[in-house]
């Protein structure tokens, strides 16, 4: 489980610093696009965080 997380966090969080990157090139100025991906960017940072702490839990047990 804690490697899926860390994978899907690391993927959901450079989709969203692309839609972040992107954003500031765009002439399109959409707010939620913004903030979307810095909530996103968040959730990744959160998930990876998890992971690594359910890693540690891990090896602690054994």
């Amino acid at each position: 489980m804690s490697k899926f997380l860390s994978i899907f966090g690391v993927v959901v969080f450079l989709y969203c610093l692309y839609l972040f990157v992107m954003f500031f090139f765009s002439n399109d100025r959409e707010a939620p696009i913004f903030y979307g991906s810095i909530f996103g960017m968040l959730n990744a940072s959160i998930a990876i965080a998890v992971s690594e702490i359910l890693n540690k839990v891990k090896s602690n047990k054994s």
